[in-house]
């Protein structure tokens, strides 16, 4: 028998004979997302530690490839005079980097930032002075990526910065633009989710959601997904006596004050479906808001202040468990949590 020499180098014929056995998807590494707990797992903290930390984190956002992870860190205080600053960690292919404030906040109060689905635009709610307004309120405000970073802060205009005073805040945005937001327009201090079509590069007059979705409390911090099947959003009951809420709510445990749950909505021949409670252990009767969704749909993002601290205890503190647990990541400020949406049932499915 024959044998012919190849006319290549021992070592490259090697790697393209390697590189036609391996199946497509090994030649490239899995996205950070990719890496989320599998499916079998219950809501997991994110990356405690770096990102999940012993401060009041909230909302989170990966850039559609990955690398970068956005989210806000509060200041802890129970008074109006917060300070919030969207942060971003950056993935290496191993780790995330330690989070660093991004160059367009670390003044004002931002809220969380939700990319454009090509991921060239960042949408994000601030207290900051909105142009040609008096008053100081949450307005919705993008930045845009070049080759030299993010652009300077633009605010929306009319109709979605209504420019009467009123807070807009919470923007999400389908793949032809349509925005979802959260104002209070309708009625003050009662926030409720509003959608506006885009249309030759303008947004038309928003349209707030029916009952299917809007309730008669507060509802907040819509994420649709990028071809507007779903719809996840935050409600909140009142903030006073005799502390109203939705009737499926969790409400236990020693939280007699509005805080929020994430409910879900799927959207069917043009409609919303009746929002139904988020199960599966993403509720508690803790804070839980901000919901996103990985770039691929495959995982809930969301914000929770679930800590040890529900009352009565499941176990007795002592000082040394106090202290240690007050100082810990689950000491009942906010952190970020995952899961995969296939676990949530969504539909009954």
């Amino acid at each position: 028998m024959v044998r012919l020499r190849s006319a290549l180098p021992v070592g490259l014929a090697l790697m393209l004979v390697v590189a036609a056995v391996l199946p497509s998807s090994a030649k490239d590494p899995p996205k950070s997302y990719e890496l989320l707990p599998p499916k079998d797992a219950e809501p997991e903290i994110l990356e405690e530690g770096t990102i999940s930390t012993p401060n009041d984190e909230a909302g989170g956002v990966f850039s559609p490839d990955g690398s970068e992870f956005y989210f806000t860190v509060l200041n802890p205080t129970t008074t109006v005079a917060r300070i919030s600053l969207l942060c971003v960690s950056r993935w290496d292919g191993a780790k995330w980097s330690k989070p660093e404030v991004v160059p367009f906040s670390g003044k004002y109060f931002d809220l969380p930032a939700r990319f454009s689905p090509d991921g060239k635009i960042l949408y994000f709610s601030s207290t900051r002075p909105i142009p040609g307004q008096k008053s100081h309120v949450f307005g919705i405000w993008k930045v845009e990526r070049s080759a030299n970073g993010w652009s300077a802060p633009v605010a929306l205009p009319d109709p979605i910065n209504s420019g009467d005073g009123h807070w807009n805040w919470g923007a999400s945005v389908t793949r032809d633009g349509t925005m979802y937001f959260t104002s209070d327009r309708d009625q003050p201090g009662r926030p409720q989710i509003y959608r506006a079509k885009l249309e030759n590069g303008a947004y038309q007059t928003p349209e707030k959601l029916g009952l299917e979705i809007n309730s008669e409390f507060n509802d907040s911090d819509p994420y649709v997904s990028e071809d507007e099947s779903l719809l996840f959003f935050t409600s909140l009951g009142e903030e006073g006596p005799p502390f109203r809420h939705r009737n499926d709510a969790l409400y236990m445990g020693g939280f007699p004050y509005a805080r929020g749950d994430i409910y879900v909505s799927m959207r069917k021949d043009g409609k919303w479906t009746k929002a139904q409670h988020v199960e599966h252990g993403v509720n508690t009767v803790a804070d839980e808001g901000f919901p996103a969704l990985t770039p691929d749909g495959k995982f809930l993002i969301f914000t929770s202040s679930r800590s040890v601290f529900t009352v009565p205890v499941t176990k007795r503190l002592d000082m040394k468990e106090l202290e240690r647990n007050l100082h810990s990541t689950k000491n009942s400020l906010g952190n970020i949590y995952t899961i995969p949406v296939e676990l949530l049932n969504l539909g009954g499915k």
